[in-house]
């Protein structure tokens, strides 16, 4: 799948965050991740690590990414992907290396890890798993438990919309978010069971909910979600509020990787020597 809009592509997403590698054995089985074959060219053993956790919603998969070289507990940016895809998908945009020439051109080193929500969206369920059973996940794959940043793309943008809320979260960042100005768009295109769901998720009519904390937003200008992301980055007063060439493609969200990495990693602070 190339990642391209699609009606169905905006159906809300599950989530994926990514992190770190190496979570350690644990003594009770059902507690226990397991490593997950992945039909994923390999990465890099050393930065990328497939764990499965049993929980709430189900068996739920974790791709932990970390900078290469860099031992230790690290903080977290948690990536949400966006709908007809998984964690995988931050892998598939290349992620890996990209965070590890981050750190090393001189942020402080820190772990995306990307988290699968199943497929009823971001809404509900998921977001109680995220909050109450992925910080025991991150501690016991030896990264802080709560995350400093969130990472959404498209319908995974509206997940860390209602993931900020979370406390301690220091950054909110969207990649061409699934936002819409009415209900009659946001029923076009599906993801909400009802208009009063839409209502009371919608980051468009929810801004106080984040209010003050720091956001940022890239989209593509010919992406069909421009306006509603431009009307978004508006009233958040988003910094930055990137728009460039691109539609709401992989193609685009690989081309501007990098940047938001760099920005994440810059909000951490320089390496000291």
């Amino acid at each position: 799948m190339d990642g391209r809009w699609t009606r169905r592509g905006f159906l809300l997403a599950s989530a994926a965050a990514v992190a770190g590698c190496g979570a350690r054995q644990q003594a009770t089985p059902q507690a226990a991740p397991t490593p997950l074959p992945s039909s994923q060219p390999p990465v890099d053993s050393t930065s990328v690590s497939n764990l499965i956790w049993r929980s709430s919603i189900g068996d739920v998969k974790m791709i932990v990414m970390r900078p290469r070289e860099v031992a230790g507990p690290l903080p977290v940016c948690l990536a949400l992907h966006g709908e007809g895809t998984d964690a995988n998908q931050f892998v598939e945009i290349g992620l890996p290396p990209l965070l590890t020439a981050t750190v090393r051109a001189g942020t402080r080193p820190f772990a995306v890890v990307a988290v699968d929500g199943g497929t009823a969206g971001w809404l509900g369920a998921p977001q109680k798993m995220l909050a109450e059973e992925l910080p025991d996940w991150l501690s016991r794959a030896e990264l802080a438990a709560t995350p400093f940043s969130v990472l959404g793309i498209s319908s995974g943008a509206v997940g860390a919309f209602e993931y900020a809320r979370t406390p301690g979260l220091a950054l909110l960042t969207a990649l061409s978010p699934a936002v819409f100005t009415s209900w009659r768009d946001a029923e076009r295109f599906g993801g909400y069971t009802d208009e009063k769901q839409w209502e009371r998720s919608e980051p468009l009519r929810n801004l106080t909910a984040v209010a003050g904390l720091p956001f940022a937003v890239w989209c593509g200008t010919d992406d069909p979600l421009l306006p509603a992301a431009r009307e978004l980055a508006q009233r958040t007063k988003a910094n930055p509020a990137t728009f460039g060439d691109g539609d709401h493609s992989t193609l685009y969200w690989k081309k501007v990787l990098p940047e938001v990495l760099r920005f994440i990693g810059d909000s951490l602070g320089k390496k000291t020597p």
